[in-house]
């Protein structure tokens, strides 16, 4: 399967942005903002993702530097993981963002 650019790729990406953006929440309370917070940051970060980073995603070599053959379901799962991965990270920054910005300044 030759790394091409599709919607369906786009959507995979925007849902499991929002799914590892809520999963980041889980693991880290102390940087939460809330279920729509996160749902928003984990679809905005997912969609760029998805239509910035899709065809790196999908670029896999060999320790020759020959293309991977690849499946549909290999590129799900690399769509998947790329965009909960980056929805997580984005959660993650700015949630920190927000904890320092509210954060008294004696502390």
């Amino acid at each position: 399967m030759a790394p091409e650019w599709t919607i369906m790729n786009l959507v995979i990406q925007a849902i499991t942005g929002i799914l590892g953006a809520h999963a980041a929440a889980t693991v880290a309370h102390e940087h939460r903002f809330g279920f729509v917070g996160h749902s928003l940051v984990g679809l905005i970060a997912g969609a760029l993702s998805g239509f910035f980073l899709q065809k790196i995603v999908m670029t896999t070599v060999t320790a020759t530097g020959d293309a991977m053959p690849m499946t549909a379901l290999d590129a799900g799962v690399y769509q998947a993981f790329a965009g909960a991965a980056v929805g997580a990270l984005a959660m993650m920054i700015v949630g920190f963002i927000r904890h320092e910005m509210t954060k008294s300044p004696g502390n």
